[in-house]
């Protein structure tokens, strides 16, 4: 079994249970394709915060489903399993999820790596307005001037004041995903409607602008235009194979499996 370990942006990743063969440099193809580089680094340096661990072993002969490789991406008490799969009649190859969904980046859940998480997802009693009401986001407290990174590529969709919500950022992810980060004490240079950004960049920063008591990010992610819990979104979805395709993927996924269970005497 090898092991690679890197830090990653607020990522709260650990890979494990890789079973099949993986081509040169393919590791660092799949965090490459998952997890982008903090703003000013390499793809080689370290990030500020989590790590994510990919744990692999060769195969002599690599099965249909991965050709490449597959893994278990085990995130908090959610497991996932991702598949490199390659069409063995287009000869393309992308990541799908065990139900054929093409998986993008993974989506930050914390894009302020040293904040602390004050606030989560649901119906709470808002501490200035004094009543109970949906809390569609999560909140993350942190000194004025700390730096918030964008969750995902993306195109600053708005940027300005936005009632409650003082200075806010939304980003369009594409695919229906959209995230937002309100509350800034002040926007990065250049954050603007129709920049594009990328991961781990600098966005803005903590601030206490609108209904707050005090500094804090409120983080908020919408997909398809439905507010969802940013703690339970963890890959962006980029479609699903569909017809033949997804009847294959799925045949060999199952066949996978089968020889996983088999070689743990399942």
């Amino acid at each position: 079994m090898k092991t690679l370990i890197v830090t990653c942006l607020a990522a709260c990743v650990a890979l494990s249970g890789c079973t099949s063969m993986l081509a040169a440099n393919s590791e660092d193809a799949a965090i490459d394709h998952f997890v982008s580089p903090p703003e000013g680094e390499t793809a080689k340096a370290s990030g500020p915060d989590d790590r994510m661990k990919l744990s692999y072993a060769s195969e002599e002969t690599p099965n249909l489903a991965s050709r490449a490789f597959d893994m278990v991406v085990k995130l908090g008490n959610n497991k996932v399993d991702v598949y490199r799969y390659r069409d063995p009649e287009t000869g393309r190859s992308a990541y799908f999820d065990a139900k054929g969904y093409r998986l993008g980046q993974y989506l930050l859940r914390n894009p302020v790596p040293d904040g602390r998480r004050t606030s989560g997802f649901g119906n709470r009693r808002h501490p200035v307005l004094g009543y109970s009401r949906m809390h569609a986001g999560v909140d993350w407290a942190a000194p004025v001037g700390t730096p918030i990174y964008a969750a995902a590529d993306g195109v600053v969709k708005f940027v300005g004041k936005h009632g409650g919500d003082g200075q806010m950022t939304v980003i369009d992810h594409g695919h229906g995903y959209e995230s937002a980060y309100s509350h800034q004490s002040r926007f990065a240079d250049g954050i603007k409607v129709g920049t594009r950004v990328h991961q781990g960049q600098v966005i803005g920063y903590v601030g206490k602008s609108g209904l707050v008591t005090g500094p804090h990010l409120h983080y908020a992610v919408s997909v398809n235009g439905r507010k969802v819990n940013p703690m339970q979104v963890h890959f962006i979805r980029e479609g699903r194979l569909s017809g033949t395709a997804l009847a294959k993927f799925e045949k060999a996924v199952a066949a996978d499996s089968k020889k996983a269970n088999a070689g743990a005497g399942v």
